[in-house]
């Protein structure tokens, strides 16, 4: 395979965090193995409360540097500084966000500053494309596109939708979130000059859902592809043996506990059978401003095996996956969780709803889907699948080593082999 020299921005980027920062890290790193990799990412996020730049200097510190990488940390514009300031002052949900047009707006001139640093930077050096990696969202393509070299982005996503039905369940604040977000989404995806242009400019596009490819390929000139935002490690780790029949199943959840993580539905399914509650430990792992509606809950329902741990730094939840039998997702919009690739990476099979990335992530080898059509729909699926596990530990035996099959499909460099091959395409469809 040719060697090209590739420019990549990836704002969220370290090798020591998860979500969007493991992409930019885990996806790069195995780019570096079939060419030479140039990165602008952000010294610190928004907040500064991640060190990126410190993060990766600690990882050099112990693991060397990485052949064929060169690392471009870029700081927070003054201007983006200046809405972060705002925008602590009104955020309340202490999120990586909080405000989301404050901190899109700060994130756009941290685009603009890397569009300068690069306007430069082609001036002494050939790159053969560019790829604009992380933030995943549709909503900020940066400006990379005008600069004459074939333009990469993606893994995008952004557009998914909740179920109207779900918002039965919702508080009036959530339903009235999702509503203006519906708008927002409508209007920056139809009427957004720079979304438009950098999609027209686009060699390739790679989307995370089905409503996110149905969006680019009506717009796009350019091949679309839809590709998972996480990836898995490949090599699986060991873990414990599932348990007979007559031990609780282990069950794993891992999230925020805000509503559209939507923990209620699993509490709500385990007390459907009543016998089934006796059957299961539940622990889970993460926190939120709906802890104390959920704990409620839990007591309501007389749920008493349930281990509500808070939360857990990011390379301690793999030793709660080493202990359990199932990770159970019930997130009703998001793109991919990379809660989702790791567990399988565990051997940990998956029951989550058939939608989103996961519909692509899981299959029935690895796990259980459920439809998402309303919530009473969903609690029943969700019962059904714990049901069936508890009964039947020879399925959980297979689906166990399905989902390591399976963690090497989606593997990190599995999604970067097919990433370097459609680099070569596109630099020799221009020669």
């Amino acid at each position: 395979m040719k060697k090209l020299n590739i420019l990549i921005v990836a704002h969220e980027f370290s090798p020591s965090q998860g979500s969007e920062c493991a992409v930019g890290w885990n996806l790069v790193n195995n780019l570096c193995k079939y060419h030479n990799i140039t990165v602008l990412f952000a010294e610190t996020n928004q907040f500064n409360t991640s060190e990126y730049e410190g993060d990766i200097y600690q990882h050099t510190l112990f693991h060397g540097e990485i052949n064929g990488l060169t690392l471009i940390p870029v700081p927070q514009p003054i201007i983006t500084k200046l809405y972060v300031k705002i925008n602590t002052l009104i955020k309340s949900d202490n999120s990586a966000i909080g405000f989301a047009p404050l901190y899109y707006a700060g994130y756009k001139h941290w685009q603009k500053e890397v569009f300068n640093i690069v306007s430069r930077l082609i001036k002494s050096e050939k790159f053969d494309l560019v790829h604009q990696l992380t933030s995943i969202s549709f909503r900020e393509p940066g400006y990379l596109w005008k600069l004459g070299i074939p333009y990469v982005w993606g893994p995008c996503s952004g557009l998914v939708r909740m179920p109207s039905s779900f918002y039965r369940s919702l508080k009036i604040s959530e339903i009235s979130f999702e509503l203006i977000r519906r708008l927002v989404n409508f209007i920056q995806s139809k009427f957004s000059l720079r979304i438009r242009k950098a999609i027209q400019k686009a060699s390739m596009i790679y989307s995370v859902t089905i409503d996110d490819y149905n969006y680019f390929t009506s717009k796009a000139k350019c091949d679309v592809k839809i590709m998972l935002d996480v990836g898995g490690y490949g090599n699986s780790f060991n873990k414990s043996s599932i348990k007979s029949n007559n031990k609780a199943l282990k069950i794993l959840w891992v999230g925020r506990l805000v509503y559209t993580k939507a923990l209620d539905i699993l509490l709500n399914s385990l007390s459907l059978e009543p016998k089934l509650k006796n059957k299961v430990e539940l622990s889970i792992i993460g926190d939120g401003p709906l802890r104390k509606q959920y704990e409620k809950l839990a007591n309501k329902l007389n749920l008493n095996n349930i281990i509500w741990l808070g939360d857990v730094a990011h390379e301690n939840v793999f030793e709660f996956m080493q202990n359990s039998d199932v990770l159970i997702h019930t997130s009703i919009k998001e793109a991919t969780s990379a809660v989702i690739l790791e567990s399988l990476t565990y051997g940990l099979p998956v029951i989550c709803h058939d939608a989103f990335g996961m519909a692509t992530a899981i299959n029935e080898k690895c796990g259980i889907k459920i439809p998402l059509s309303s919530p009473q729909t969903s609690i029943n699926g969700f019962s059904d699948a714990i049901q069936k596990l508890v009964n039947n530990r020879s399925l959980l035996s297979a689906l166990s080593n399905g989902a390591k099959i399976r963690s090497q499909e989606l593997s990190w460099e599995n999604m970067a082999k097919r990433i370097s091959c459609d680099y070569v395409d596109i630099a020799n469809t221009l020669n």
